[in-house]
């Protein structure tokens, strides 16, 4: 027998177990490739288990002249029956020679046709396309007991096309797995379940889904350039950085509407709304929390997805999978999953399973840089919130058919809840519109605790009227044992990093009237496990910030009795990064009480966060931050994510502002001297307007001494103009350096916008040195509104104007220099400004300010004309460096 021959039967011969291959398969020998190439009839089909280059594909019949020369191809199966049958016909083939084997009349045909073994007794895959088995021709031979040869004719009445080895099965019942998916979207997420703690409550999506602002970020260089983005749909579509977006990241704070948004996304997929989803055959929206250590991919898609009667298998699906580039797959909720190594969530993140499908994943910011770490996302998306607007249309949308009650609550909340930025968070909106239906004479404010507890009141009430109970005492008995075991359970899972419960865990803290209580009430979550080797009960919080209030409630509890625990439970900055939303709840709840924690807060200060103060101003003057805080969030090892300088700038900012809402939801500011006023400077970069709202009601209680202790304000690097309550309080500061980067100030109303209170203020600041007005979308109308105000700073020294549309500006600049002749550093680059305003500017400056050492001027539309115009201007002074 020839050699080749020979160790092609044996190769071909062996067995391969379901859902693997063996390493000796991997690497066909060169002359069946060869033969494969140069065959224009060959069915190459690949092995779509394992996403590689075919390995049962028949050697060259040793005519490749002729046309129509056969081929061999046999299943993916083990053909361990009549292997001598088989050894001789492959054997037969390889020598290009008729061949009949006495035995059982079994025979093999050759030249002008296309052979395929397939086993009766195994079931197998599709081992021929349409057009083949339309021809004129076709065999099925019988072999031996248990084995058959198809023999297809090499012509067919249709024309042959070889389809890509990548492509997935044909055979897969698509219709009906895109049948029951949609089904199941439409019929579940049609109806919105935002409140999963009370099951009864549902909303249509069509009604009230409000888009969300969204913001994909792009890194350029060492900064991370962002734009608004229409809808998570358009993630998904090609941009000029990304042709074909494929690893999508979706971050928001919790709450923010992430699993609103990607259940529309699957609904918008099953009502055929979107051209861009069209692209995709199945879409698979997985909740990661729901996901068992145990369990394969498959296995978690048909037990969230899919029904049991569907007319295929787990392996089915999975072989239909891989190597397919038409499939999204959804994962929502990365930080509310407990990671595993070996897991297939792991693998298809890393992209070692399933690489060609689309995957696109949900987190809040605390995981985002460990997502990144393991996904490389071609395209990271932030989910902001709602936009004022949009929190005024939610209303409208949720009192359809009520105009009154919509106007009177958006009339309420423009006084008080809207300025703060917490009813940007969906959830919070959406709970105070509940509220606000029961009961219109609620008192609103920008506290997020009393919305938790008018919450809970909320959800007692309504399931008291729903049973027939009645108390004479408040909340019964066995309702308030039930709350305080689910504090405990809420308290203990957060330390144990556990958002998912077994009963064995539950019963550890709650008796069974006390469980059951909690499921009728919906503050738990009643689901069957997805392991199906060991189906029992698991329970959950609705939401990881209802787990994060419950815990915080029994925490206050047990400080109210043993102090000592904040050194086990706190006892360093990170421990309260890690139990951040706890820690504040729990303040809230001790109200004047809280000092105790506060002060082990202002402790931990002073050992660890102080230090970092100073490398948080000179990195923050040295670069751009835009979205780093939001990135850095990290609940895991952060030292793996972050330089050592951006790990003081980490630290720094969370842990500032942490203690800051700690000191605002108490109500308690004794000892907010001890962090905040220590060196005489309040920093924040990135933060949203809550963190604003509360800074200012702190400033709001500072006595006068305490606000002249202030001495430098940085408030940089906003989404949208939040730093507008704090600017009534600058004149009260004895400021010294002013930094408002990227505040986004430009481009409101000239009488009552920002720079309109900016310029009531800026007269009183006669200490100030340094005014940073850079890159917040200043326009000529702008600066005409701040020029007075700006012209009476005499002892000014450093002014940044700088990345602000100044087109046109040129002359009022220079009308600056005049009065602030102390300048010693004037920044006007890339202000859209020409050359005649440039050197109208240089001139000026060269007259007026014989302290200047920086002038930059960069940037702008100057021109070859103004790089040497300008230059001429400067040198008339004594200071004059190259770098003017």
């Amino acid at each position: 027998m020839d050699q080749k021959a020979a160790k092609a039967t044996k190769t071909r011969s062996q067995g391969l177990s379901e859902g693997q291959r063996r390493e000796d398969e991997i690497h066909s020998p060169p002359h069946y490739s060869e033969g494969t190439r140069q065959n224009p009839n060959v069915d190459v089909r690949g092995n779509v288990l394992d996403n590689v280059e075919p390995t049962n594909i028949a050697p060259s019949l040793g005519n490749e002249d002729e046309e129509e020369v056969g081929t061999c191809k046999a299943t993916d199966v083990d053909l361990h029956h009549d292997q001598e049958s088989y050894d001789m016909a492959l054997l037969a083939l390889h020598q290009g020679r008729d061949t009949q084997v006495s035995n059982g009349g079994r025979e093999c045909h050759n030249d002008g046709d296309v052979v395929a073994f397939s086993e009766t007794e195994n079931a197998v895959t599709q081992i021929t396309n349409p057009s083949q088995l339309s021809g004129q021709g076709n065999k099925v031979i019988n072999i031996g007991p248990h084995s058959t040869v198809n023999i297809f004719h090499g012509t067919s009445d249709e024309p042959s096309t070889g389809p890509n080895i990548d492509s997935p099965p044909e055979d897969f019942p698509l219709a009906q797995c895109q049948d029951s998916l949609k089904s199941y979207f439409k019929t579940r997420l049609s109806n919105l379940h935002p409140l999963a703690w009370n099951e009864t409550f549902t909303m249509k999506i069509e009604d009230i889904f409000t888009t969300v602002d969204l913001v994909t970020r792009t890194r350029q260089g060492g900064n991370i350039e962002r734009r608004a983005l229409p809808s998570t749909v358009d993630a998904l579509t090609a941009r000029p950085d990304c042709p074909q977006p494929r690893r999508i990241l979706i971050e928001g704070n919790a709450g923010i509407g992430k699993t609103t948004e990607v259940s529309k996304l699957a609904f918008d997929w099953a009502e055929g709304r979107s051209t861009v989803l069209e692209k995709y055959d199945l879409v698979f929206p997985i909740a990661l929390r729901k996901v068992d250590e145990s369990q394969s991919l498959t296995e978690f898609i048909f037990d969230q997805l899919l029904p049991e009667d569907v007319p295929f298998q787990e392996s089915d699906l999975e072989t239909y999978l891989k190597g397919n580039d038409r499939v999204l797959i959804i994962l929502d909720g990365f930080d509310e999953w407990a990671r595993h190594d070996g897991h297939d969530v792991t693998k298809l993140l890393t992209g070692k399973v399933l690489r060609d499908c689309c995957l696109l994943v949900t987190t809040r910011p605390s995981h985002a840089p460990q997502l990144q770490s393991l996904m490389c996302p071609d395209t990271q998306v932030e989910i902001t919130g709602f936009s004022q607007d949009n929190i005024r249309t939610y209303v409208h949308r949720f009192f359809t058919g009520d105009e009154a009650k919509a106007a009177a609550l958006v009339s309420k909340m423009d006084s008080s809840l809207i300025p703060t930025g917490i009813l940007a968070t969906p959830i919070m909106l959406l709970l105070t519109c509940m509220m606000w239906e029961e009961k219109q004479d609620l008192v609103f404010g920008g506290r997020i605790f009393p919305l938790y507890d008018e919450l809970v009141s909320f959800t007692i009430r309504r399931h008291c009227v729903r049973n027939n109970i009645v108390s004479d005492q408040g909340i019964p008995w066995n309702i308030r044992d039930a709350l305080l075991c689910a504090g405990a359970l809420a308290f203990n899972g957060l330390l144990e990093s556990n958002l998912v419960y077994s009963k064995e865990d539950v019963v550890k803290y709650c008796s069974a009237d006390s469980l059951q209580e909690l499921v009728l009430l919906g503050i738990l979550h009643r689901q069957e496990s997805p392991s199906r080797l060991n189906p029992s009960d698991q329970f959950s919080f609705s939401h990881k910030t209802m787990q994060e209030y419950f815990a915080g409630l029994h925490f206050a509890k047990r400080l109210q009795n043993q102090t000592t625990q904040l050194n086990t439970y706190l006892k360093t900055a990170r421990c309260v990064r890690d139990l951040e939303n706890m820690v504040i709840f729990a303040c809230a709840k001790l109200g004047p009480e809280a000092d105790v924690i506060l002060a082990h807060l202002v402790k931990i200060y002073q050992e660890e966060v102080e230090q970092f103060s100073d490398s948080f101003s000179v990195w923050l003057s040295k670069k751009e931050p835009f979205s780093l805080y939001s990135e850095c969030r990290v609940t895991g090892n952060e030292e793996e994510f972050l330089s050592p300088s951006e790990l003081d700038f980490f630290r720094y900012q969370v842990y500032m502002e942490i203690a800051l809402l700690c000191f605002y939801e108490s109500g308690c500011l004794s000892l907010v001297d001890s962090i905040f006023l220590a060196k005489g400077v309040i920093l924040f970069s990135n933060v949203g307007p809550r963190v604003y709202n509360a800074l200012e009601h702190v400033l709001n209680r500072l006595q006068p001494p305490s606000l002249r202790s202030i001495k430098s304000l940085w408030l940089v690097n906003t989404m949208q103009c939040f730093v507008s309550p704090v600017i009534g309080y600058l004149k009260m500061m004895n400021l010294s350096e002013l930094n408002l980067r990227r505040a986004c100030l430009g481009g409101h109303d000239p009488d009552t916008g920002p720079c309109a209170r900016l310029a009531q203020q800026l007269p009183y600041l006669t200490s100030l040195r340094k005014l940073v007005l850079s890159f917040n979308n200043l326009l000529c109308s702008d600066l005409l509104v701040l020029l007075p105000s700006l012209k009476m700073l005499v002892e000014l020294e450093e002014l940044y104007l700088s990345g602000n549309n100044l087109a046109g500006c040129g002359k009022e600049i220079s009308e600056l220099p005049c009065s602030l002749r102390n300048l010693r550093v004037l920044k006007v680059y890339r202000c859209e400004l020409k050359t005649e305003g440039v050197v109208q500017i240089a001139t000026t400056v060269v007259q007026f300010c014989p302290k200047i050492e920086l002038f930059d001027w960069k940037g702008n539309r100057t021109g070859p004309d103004g790089d040497s115009k300008v230059p001429d201007v400067l040198r008339g002074l004594k200071s004059y460096r190259r770098e003017f």
